[in-house]
């Protein structure tokens, strides 16, 4: 993705200077000895449009590849993500955090690293991507891998501290769930006024919640554009379907 944009710019460049040069021979130098350096630019300027024309149809092959490449391996990382569950037992969290340590994630990175957009300072698309997918994920990856040690020393045996595990447990658990203290009225008087009420704590999912509506609203729009994804808004809401 990267290689055919720089491919096409250069190109285009050289087409533009030629046809350029082509065009000032002609008018300024009229005659047969600007005729050969007109042929010369001529020929370069159908090679670089040819070119860029070959390139450029690459490059859009390439970007819907890369794009959905990310997207596989983002859904990837997401499902293995979402197999954490708050009631295992400590064990069983560190050895969820050592397991994920060493997915493989050398794909995902190279599937972003590929990403070079058109037009990337109007359009931001892969600052967003970044901000909104690619770090978030990175973020937690980092945090874990910073506990790898620590966590195969206490599961070893070798150094075990249920308390400082429990603490970088609730640290990484914090990328994964977030936790909100909901009000439910459980009596209300002729008035409609609450008299009681329950609390309770709720506790739903975190990145992979949120990286998912991204990956299915502005990221989906990327990759195949507006109509195709406002058509699948539409037949989601239609069958009653999530975006």
């Amino acid at each position: 993705m990267r290689i055919y944009k720089k491919l096409t710019i250069y190109t285009t460049v050289i087409a533009i200077i030629s046809f350029t040069l082509a065009t000032f021979f002609h008018y300024c130098f009229p005659g047969d000895e600007a005729d050969f350096w007109i042929n010369v630019c001529l020929g370069i300027f159908g090679s670089a449009v040819l070119t860029a024309f070959t390139s450029i149809v690459s490059y859009f092959h390439e970007r819907r590849k890369t794009l959905e490449n990310f997207l596989y391996h983002t859904r990837q990382i997401l499902t293995f993500a979402n197999k954490y569950q708050e009631h295992m037992t400590l064990d069983e969290k560190l050895r969820f955090f050592l397991d994920y340590s060493e997915f493989d994630k050398t794909v995902w990175d190279t599937d972003f690293g590929n990403m070079d957009f058109f037009f990337e300072r109007k359009n931001k698309y892969r600052e967003y991507i970044y901000n909104n997918i690619y770090n978030p994920i990175l973020d937690f990856s980092n945090a874990v891998a910073n506990h790898v040690w620590h966590f195969r020393c206490h599961l070893d045996g070798s150094a075990k501290n249920e308390r400082v595990m429990q603490t970088f447990v609730d640290e990484l658990q914090s990328y994964l769930l977030k936790k909100e203290e909901k009000t439910i009225p459980t009596d209300i008087n002729d008035n409609g006024d609450k008299t009681s009420c329950f609390r309770f704590i709720s506790t739903e999912s975190k990145l992979v919640h949120d990286v998912k509506v991204e990956l299915a609203g502005r990221y989906y729009e990327i990759l195949y554009g507006k109509r195709t994804a406002n058509k699948k808004q539409k037949d989601n809401k239609a069958t009653g379907g999530e975006n």
